[in-house]
């Protein structure tokens, strides 16, 4: 059975490279390999791993990146110290590789729900608004409550994608949806970020029941912005299990 990591993997593209970061994670764990031990070629690690170079190459560069090995030039790949609940947790491990995936994501969001959120004030029939009224008040009562509170936003942005009545708006921001999920989670490890989940989404609502395209557009802006800092802070904390830097990569808002 695939470990958690590996079904938590959403991502087709970076199945073996997480493959290869797991298997050698596990040398790490179980001793094969220490503190300080140089590892196999880029040549042994694929015939050992049985997978390609290129996956083999993403898998040390997530490593790098999490501080679990230092890249050596003209010497190699060196195992560092790394803290066990890095290699106990494999769930924090996921969220931390995912991190700049997710704040791409973000900017694409950006592009795209800012005009959806618009197009749904425009068009949004009465089914669509109890649908959107349906969410919240789960929102609500999850708030309230010690289920999480964020489960239930994907939901509610397909919803608004679905409000526009463009096949091509909801296909896109459907597949964003397991994306906005892992997103979501990191939510759990921001305090503020639960209190503040269900108003946020309650104010998009409001300027779709205005029919305030312009509105709805800053609305929209304002709450993607939140879901970046609260990307960020959930990467934060995470980042305490092992030797990750938690400043935001390259990535233009």
């Amino acid at each position: 059975m695939p470990s958690p990591l590996l079904r938590l993997t959403h991502l087709k593209s970076s199945k073996l490279s997480d493959q290869a970061m797991e298997s050698i994670l596990d040398q790490i764990k179980r001793g094969i390999l220490r503190p300080g031990d140089r590892l196999p070629s880029l040549r042994e690690l694929v015939s050992q791993l049985g997978v390609s170079q290129t996956a083999v190459r993403e898998a040390l560069r997530g490593l790098v990146g999490l501080g679990v090995i230092d890249l050596q030039a003209g010497r190699g790949a060196f195992v560092q110290s790394v803290s066990s609940e890095i290699l106990l947790r494999p769930e924090s491990l996921f969220f931390l590789l995912q991190r700049e995936t997710l704040l791409h994501a973000i900017e694409v969001r950006k592009a795209l729900e800012v005009e959806t959120i618009a197009l749904a004030a425009e068009r949004a029939t009465s089914e669509d608004l109890t649908e959107l009224e349906r969410i919240l008040r789960r929102m609500e009562r999850d708030a309230k409550s010690n289920e999480t509170a964020f489960r239930h936003g994907p939901y509610f942005h397909l919803a608004i994608a679905k409000a526009t009545h463009n096949p091509l708006f909801i296909s896109m921001v459907n597949s964003f949806v397991s994306l906005l999920k892992q997103g979501a989670v990191l939510g759990e490890f921001v305090p503020e970020a639960r209190e503040h989940e269900h108003r946020l989404h309650a104010e998009l609502y409001e300027s779709i029941v205005k029919r305030d395209a312009s509105e709805a557009r800053r609305r929209m802006r304002e709450h993607l912005q939140v879901s970046k800092e609260n990307v960020l802070k959930g990467f934060a904390a995470l980042s305490c299990v092992g030797h990750v830097d938690s400043q935001e990569p390259s990535v233009k808002s």
